[in-house]
């Protein structure tokens, strides 16, 4: 099945900086200035951020070595999202600036998942797939999934509406789901969607819709956080710059 793939390949994720009429938003170039002078003080929220900015090259040019440290010192101080981005760089994001080791990567993009990041528990949940560990992959897409994840929602879709699962029900309702979130849905989505639709009982097919209605239950805060890209870095700058 390639739900999977065709989704992916149609998502594309941008983040947008806030800005108000009254008060334009600093250039990212002053931003990363002003990030790079605060974060020797050692405040996790600034050395996230300014991983960010060395990771994607916003304001300087990329460096992902310097962005993994700054990462990886945000991460020891207890920052989830930074322990995400050097899970990333642990399972290979960035081949070359640190040795692949996929059981640290999951280790740290736990800690991320567990405090409710979106992609992190997607992440978690793949790679326990790929470990043939069932029960915690189906947890953590299932969280994901529950935060509007797409590709989420899909690999676990697969899993749950396959020939041999236990739970079809909930695979009917999770395809049917995608099904209306995607403007081009594949072929092989409706052919499994009309599958199980042969299959299932009416009673069955009234639960999966009561599943599908209330299915998605919004983002947790630290994935709105995540979200926001840069919009709240001048309060914060100012804050600390008091």
């Amino acid at each position: 099945m390639h739900i999977v793939k065709h989704l992916v390949a149609s998502i594309a994720i941008v983040a947008l900086s806030g800005a108000t009429l009254a008060q334009p938003a600093p250039s990212s170039e002053v931003l990363f200035t002003q990030l790079k002078a605060l974060a020797p003080a050692g405040n996790a929220e600034v050395q996230y951020h300014l991983g960010m900015f060395l990771n994607n090259g916003i304001g300087t040019a990329r460096d992902t070595a310097a962005a993994f440290q700054q990462f990886s010192a945000a991460a020891a101080a207890g920052h989830p999202l930074a322990a995400y981005k050097v899970g990333c760089y642990l399972a290979g994001q960035f081949p070359g600036v640190v040795p692949v080791d996929q059981a640290e990567a999951l280790k740290f993009k736990l800690r991320a998942a567990e405090a409710g990041y979106e992609l992190a528990q997607q992440d978690v949940g793949i790679a326990y797939a790929k470990r043939g560990d069932a029960a915690n992959a189906r947890q953590w897409l299932e969280r994901a999934s529950r935060q509007g994840s797409l590709p989420a929602t899909a690999y676990l879709a697969r899993d749950l509406s396959a020939d041999l699962s236990a739970d079809k029900t909930k695979g009917y309702a999770l395809l049917q789901l995608l099904k209306a979130r995607m403007p081009a849905p594949p072929p092989e989505m409706t052919e499994r969607i009309a599958k199980l639709d042969a299959q299932l009982s009416d009673g069955e097919k009234a639960v999966a819709a009561t599943l599908r209605a209330s299915w998605v239950t919004g983002e947790t805060p630290l994935t709105q956080q995540a979200r926001s890209g840069t919009r709240a870095l001048p309060a914060l700058i100012a804050s600390l710059e008091r």
